[in-house]
């Protein structure tokens, strides 16, 4: 492996998250100079400044959790691209006088608040025009060289095609091969042979090259990169660049090499000490308030259907070893009792009116909190599956196991990435999601995943069918419970 790639921010959402906080603070303060005038204006900012901070914050939260600074986000047809600044904004100035006029010290004013939720969706909006502008321009972009052949180039270039904000202008196509120099692939140049690398990278400027599977361990290629890494050029197979854009592993390049690195890439720390504390913290927070919450969707229940409140499954843990995960039931009363363990369906009849509401709010995973508090699972993780599918998943799909080697989660980050698997190959897309988390599992990672779980709330559940046909897919039905559930030749 060449390039192994770390949880890497793209510098343009830097630039965007720069330009939203911007757009907030003179927001806030211009609705402020306003409504009371330039003099009364400042002293009002001033005294109020501690509040008006925190509810920049809260904006700020609120634009990351809602999936803002997400490609699929930024990518919406024009007329579509107003509509999240909208709704985020209003969700941030409903947060805002929820936690700040509770305190009449606190309070900001209703005419200034509503004037600078207007004000901060304008330059939002306007932000992103201004975003997708640049990207065309290629603004923030590094020069870069592609080394490989036919078929590996053209995978590289696909996958930077499904990236258009990946932030990367290629420049061309290094062979090993004595391609001729008036070839293209995709419309990029074959610029030469190999031997010449040096000369195209000094030619060109470049800062990055990015080398075709197949090619990653050749030692010739080997020879002529460590000078340019040297450099300061950065090398990068593909699998580090698909990991960067994809934020998944490819599952077909993983082997027991990139396994063992991946578990030796992890905070100790981290695993053993910070992880459990921030469980244990939100676990009991959670329990706590949301109680009411709990209460009140225990008695829908217990009125709309026969049968016990809690609902309790057997799933594979940590080490597969079995434990059982609780939930509010969401099914009518012995719904696999002629059946056994079946499979789930994106129009299951088994399922409740009103346990269909609590799943798409996820209401139901609330008792899930006291198996974190039992150290069954943790609140971040991959969702555990039934020890009766595991084995037939694991048959299928290499390395599936991988995933019981850490604790099982609540969330986790093929859950905010991914609908609900409804087929082999969306179960091993899952997987690739899943591997992702393991070698980067991180209290900032961790962070992250939660507060973008409230975005897969606000969204519903979604399954791989709203996606991809299942066939196409690979054909097979996949056993999921969720929701109750090599070489080039060198010439």
């Amino acid at each position: 492996m060449l390039g192994k790639s770390s949880i890497r921010i793209s510098p343009r959402r830097v630039v965007l998250l720069l330009l939203d906080t911007l757009c907030i603070v003179v927001g806030i303060a211009l609705a402020a100079f306003i409504r009371l005038g330039w003099e009364d204006g400042v002293g009002y900012v001033f005294h109020h400044r501690f509040t008006l901070g925190a509810a920049a914050m809260v904006f700020l939260l609120v634009f990351y959790s809602g999936g803002m600074y997400e490609r699929e986000a930024l990518y919406r047809r024009k007329r579509e691209l107003a509509y999240l600044p909208f709704f985020a904004t209003a969700i941030g100035l409903i947060l805002t006088v929820v936690l700040f006029y509770a305190r009449a010290g606190a309070a900001i004013g209703r005419g200034i608040l509503l004037l600078a939720g207007g004000l901060i969706f304008l330059g939002s909006w306007g932000s992103r025009v201004l975003y997708r502008a640049g990207m065309g321009y290629k603004l923030l972009s590094m020069n870069a060289l592609i080394i490989g052949e036919g078929q590996e180039a053209r995978a590289v270039l696909k996958l930077l095609a499904t990236a258009p904000d990946a932030g990367y202008r290629v420049f061309g196509i290094v062979s090993s091969s004595r391609a001729k120099h008036e070839d293209f692939i995709e419309g990029v140049p074959v610029l030469g042979h190999v031997s010449r690398l040096q000369e195209f990278a000094d030619a060109y400027e470049i800062e990055v090259i990015i080398v075709a599977a197949s090619m990653a361990r050749e030692h010739a290629l080997l020879c002529l990169l460590r000078p340019l890494r040297y450099a300061g050029v950065q090398i990068l197979d593909y699998m580090a660049l698909h990991e960067e854009l994809g934020q998944e592993i490819p599952l077909d390049h993983v082997d027991d090499e990139w396994l063992m690195y991946a578990a030796m890439n992890n905070s100790v720390i981290h695993i053993r000490k910070i992880k459990r504390g921030m469980d244990l913290v939100v676990a009991v927070l959670g329990l706590i308030l949301l109680l009411p919450v709990s209460l009140l969707a225990a008695l829908v229940i217990k009125l709309s259907s026969r049968g016990p409140v809690l609902y309790r499954q057997r799933r594979a843990g940590q080490g597969g070893r079995p434990y059982t995960l609780m939930k509010l039931r969401t099914m009518r009363q012995d719904a696999e009792a002629l059946t056994g363990p079946v499979w789930a369906d994106k129009y299951d009849q088994r399922v409740t009116p009103v346990g269909r509401f609590l799943r798409i709010s996820r209401i139901d995973e609330i008792p899930q909190l006291v198996n974190v508090l039992r150290g069954e699972m943790s609140l971040v993780g991959p969702r555990p599956e039934r020890p009766e599918f595991v084995d037939t998943l694991a048959g299928a799909i290499p390395y599936y196991k991988e995933r019981l080697l850490v604790p099982p989660g609540i969330t986790g980050w093929a859950q905010i990435m991914y609908p609900y698997a409804a087929s082999i190959e969306a179960s091993r897309r899952k997987l690739q999601y899943d591997l992702y988390y393991i070698k980067h599992m991180s209290f900032i990672l961790d962070v992250m995943i939660l507060l973008r779980t409230f975005k897969t709330i606000l969204m519903g559940l979604r399954h791989s069918e709203d996606l991809e046909p299942v066939a196409a897919a690979g054909g097979k039905a996949l056993p999921q419970t969720d929701p109750e559930e090599k070489q080039a030749k060198w010439a």
